[in-house]
């Protein structure tokens, strides 16, 4: 067995942190080229695949805990890590502070790690190089002349600050905390694209606010799509979604129209609106940028199902509350879902996953509810 003074040193620094760069270089021609795709069956590999994800996202980033526990979870194999460890642990090697590193990967890790902190610098060196501009703001540029009387100019945020934003106050203020019932002043942005296909040719256009339509549609039994009542239903809907609640911005009514012209709220606008949330850069701060997101991605969605013979619009996950949970590590599922998959082992039992459902009907440890079992034979 070796001792730690036997085994290499770790291949990056212990305290080298990916976060904020979700993703890593995937050379692909080194990949077609290698043992592990060669030889790898489909479980093996997408082991290998998870783990590699798993490693980026750990400090030090590129490695893994040698603990086999562990391995079996961040792989997703759970009962059957053991047959596929050794191939999806291909290029990892166990350094002195006994963790697993991957060769190719800390690579990359060093590489990302070197990109991050020159950008840090960058940005420190452009902040003081700012301050000391403000702070020596009366000394002329190299070769100019000396500031006199007559040349020099008084900083620039002095005067305008109170003359920019004290006569605007009550404007902004008056906008902001608009009265939802009556008529709302349009928006300054473009309209935006609706994804809903009425006429064979995408080409029909949403305005930004509720005030594009004079006569209202209904948004469920009896309600106006342009009334105060739907429009706190949907805000309320969105904002206990998202992570922080949402932008500050209180003109829901380009999330409201979207819902108005077709998109299901709960199939197609919220779990969109996490999408784009999570995906974004820099915070979102107005449901109107939101909503022209949200519309882009409904109509390439609707897109892709429609060409590979699916309806257009998919059907509403369920609710945490439906969810039956299998335990760890194979997390909580539908009751349709799992009926399916049941019904499929009846007419051909190789097919059960147990790396995502546990041991199969009929087997110890089954972890398939009783009742389920019994009205799928019924």
């Amino acid at each position: 067995m070796s001792t730690p003074s036997d085994l290499p040193a770790p291949l990056v620094p212990s305290d080298t942190d990916m976060s904020g760069l979700p993703a890593f270089m995937l050379d692909v021609e080194r990949l077609f080229a290698s043992e592990l795709w060669a030889l790898s069956t489909g479980e093996e590999f997408k082991a290998a695949v998870a783990l590699w994800g798993r490693a980026w996202q750990q400090v030090p980033a590129g490695s893994l805990p040698n603990d086999d526990r562990l391995l079996a979870a961040f792989s997703a194999a759970g009962p059957r890590w053991k047959r596929v460890r050794e191939v999806a642990l291909r290029g990892f090697i166990l350094c002195a502070d006994g963790r697993l590193y991957h060769r190719t990967l800390c690579a990359d890790v060093m590489r990302a790690a070197k990109s991050k902190e020159d950008r840090r610098l960058r940005t420190v060196a452009a902040t003081k190089a700012r301050l000391a501009r403000a702070d020596h703001d009366d000394e002329p540029p190299s070769g100019g002349k000396k500031l006199n009387g007559i040349n020099k100019t008084a900083p620039r945020d002095v005067e305008r600050h109170e003359e920019r934003d004290e006569p605007r106050h009550d404007d902004r203020h008056d906008i902001r905390h608009e009265q939802r019932d009556g008529p709302q002043m349009s928006s300054s942005r473009g309209s935006l694209r609706s994804p809903i296909d009425r006429t064979g040719h995408n080409s029909r256009e949403i305005d930004t606010g509720p005030a594009c339509d004079p006569v209202p549609r209904e948004a469920g039994p009896g309600r106006a799509w342009a009334s105060r009542e739907n429009f706190d239903r949907v805000e309320r809907r969105c904002r206990e979604a998202l992570p922080d609640g949402g932008p500050q911005d209180l003109r829901i009514g380009p999330i409201a129209k979207l819902e108005a012209d077709g998109l299901d709220l709960e199939a197609e606008i919220v779990p969109n609106l996490l999408d784009v949330v999570a995906a974004a850069r820099v915070p979102i701060r107005t449901w109107a940028i939101l909503a022209d997101r949200v519309a882009e991605r409904v109509a390439l969605q609707r897109q892709t199902r429609r060409s590979v013979g699916l309806a257009a619009v998919p059907a509403a996950p369920p609710s945490p509350d439906s969810l039956i949970d299998l335990g760890s590590p194979f997390g909580a599922w539908s009751e349709d879902g799992l009926a399916l998959w049941i019904a499929k082992h009846r007419q051909h039992p190789p097919s059960w996953p147990d790396n995502l459902l546990g041991p199969p009907p009929g087997h110890a440890g089954c972890r398939i509810p009783a009742r389920l079992l019994i009205a799928e034979a019924a």
